[in-house]
This record gives structure tokens, sequence and C-alpha cells, in this order.
């Protein structure tokens, strides 16, 4: 995702990961950044949905980072997608299916940066829903929080093209108290609006330059999502969390985070996640009648609206 800049603070990265081959230049590939800080506790392959005992020493292995061992967190979600129920069209555009049905909906973020876009060409091109960036955080040391000044009209033409809209906040949250004030910051700016699809923590490390957030480590950035999720749902909106897969493998603690749904950034024909997730992020350079030049595309296999 596209976002503003500030003036850079000073930074720094600390390293504790558990794999037999990782290629950090991956981040280019699958998504903006990579604070390498912790490994995850995932989920047990003992049953294919469902992990049924903690402890356990699962090894996967990924195209790009290469083998990795992870320790299971009993009660969490596998990923049981599959490459082999993914149909992609002849304008690039995946579908998902299961037992012949497509489970799968066709979506784009926006903001700011994408100008005055034509929503109900978007619809007539496939696109089911929209999520809209409602605001962020400058990344620079003051961490000044900002508006997305398109916001409200996208809103409301993506409303009246009878799009599904959600909504997202660019984070740059340092601790938990960061994370309630972006989360509140969000609230008042949506005014109570109706929401279809979640509202995202779309929390990033800043991997060209220096930010606010690169000493922020697993444990500060699970109680950061925490903090942002449950603040959102305790105001009666559904939550997500926005993580490539880089950093959903090396920093989130899934002891914690098993409950809350993901929304993952995997630029590759299809993600080798262990995890489960909700929404897939599959490019940053797509291309949908009704916006100029490129955007980023999603699919969502999950139905928020029922």
């Amino acid at each position: 995702m596209k976002h503003s800049k500030t003036p850079t603070p000073s930074g720094g990265k600390r390293a504790i990961i558990i794999i037999a081959v990782i290629v950090l230049s991956a981040a280019l590939i699958i998504g903006v950044g990579y604070g390498a800080m912790r490994i995850l506790n995932p989920k047990s392959t003992t049953d294919p949905t469902l992990a049924t005992a903690a402890g356990e020493v699962v090894t996967i292995n990924d195209s790009v980072m290469g083998d990795i061992e992870l320790q299971t967190v009993k009660g969490a979600e596998v990923n049981t997608y599959t490459a082999d129920n993914l149909v992609t069209d002849e304008n690039g555009i995946p579908a998902y299916y299961e037992n012949g049905k497509k489970i799968s909906h066709l979506g784009v973020d926006l903001s700011e940066f994408q100008g005055d876009v034509d929503f109900a060409a978007m619809k007539e091109a496939g696109v089911e829903f929209v999520m809209l960036r409602i605001g962020g955080r400058y990344y620079g040391d003051d961490g000044v929080l900002y508006t997305d000044k398109n916001f409200d009209t996208n809103y409301e033409k993506a409303k009246a093209a009878g799009l599904k809209v959600g909504a997202y906040f660019f984070s740059q949250a340092i601790s938990a108290e960061d994370a309630k004030q972006e989360a509140n910051y969000t609230l008042e700016k949506l005014n109570k609006r109706q929401l279809d699809y979640p509202i995202a923590l779309d929390w990033e490390n800043i991997a060209e330059e220096e930010a606010r957030t690169d000493k922020v480590t697993g444990d500060q950035l699970t109680d950061i999502a925490e903090t942002f999720c449950d603040t959102i749902e305790a105001a009666g909106y559904k939550s997500i969390v926005y993580s490539n897969t880089q950093q959903m493998f090396i920093m989130y603690d899934f002891e914690t985070m098993k409950d809350y749904d993901f929304w993952l950034a995997d630029y590759r024909e299809f993600p080798t996640m262990y995890y489960k997730f909700d929404m897939w992020q599959y490019t940053m350079t797509g291309s949908i009648a009704g916006v100029e030049g490129t955007v980023d595309m999603n699919i969502s296999f999950t139905d928020f609206t029922d």
C-alpha cells in the first residue's frame, strides 16, 4: 500500500528467527518491509483445520524463505487453501473454488493516491468490495495522525455503486497506547457509518527509510494489533490485521493472534502460509476498470456480510 511520508527518525532492527534458509530480500516479493523480530507459534498439522496440541514442531517449505520450523499453538486454525482450487481468468483475475463453487470475492483497496475513481465501472468489471484508507500515522518521530482526504467521497461513491465497503488505517504505532489512539481516531472519522467489511490495522515496516517503528518487537506488535482490534470490535465493527507473509511468520505471536482475522499480502502465484487468512492481497500492480494506473487487488475467502 502507498502511504504518506515525513522526515525519518533513528532506527534499528533485531532478528531472532528459527529457520534453515531465509532470503531477507524476499520482502520485495511478499509485501512491504521486513522487520525480522521473532518466530511465530503456528498450528499443528494433526488436524487439517485446527491444531489440537501445543508444542509440536512442524516444518514447512516456503518458496522464498526456505524451510521454516514452527511450534504449534493449540486451537489455532491451519490454512487449507490450495493452488489447485485457484482459477485465474484471461485478465489475470483469480477466483477460488471449493467443491466446484466459487467462494471468493474480488476487491481492491484504495486511498487518495488513486485519485478520482469510477466505482460504477469498477463494479461492472466484477469488483465486489473495496477497502478504503480512512487515515494513518506519519512514520517520522512525531507520529502525527492524518485523514485520507478522499475517504468521505470514496465511501459515498462506493456505497452508491452498490459495492461492499471496508476500511483500513495505516498504523505506525509503537505501543498499545498508540494503537488505541489510532483505533479511536478511526472510529471518530468513521462517525458511526455502516461498513460491510472489516476495519484493518495496516501496520507496516518501512523498508526504504528509517521510521519510528524500526525498534518495535514482536511482543509489542502483537499488543498493538490486539489493542487496535479489540477497540474496533468494542465499537461494533469487525476488525482484521493486514500483514505480509514474512511479518506474519516472524513477528506475530499466534498464542494471542489465533482468534483474529488476517489479511495477507503475498504477491506470488499462490501464498505459502501455514496460518489461516481471510483475505489475500495478491498484487500491488493490478489493473481494473474505473481506476487510472495500478491498484492493489484482493480476494476475500470470507463473506464478511454473512
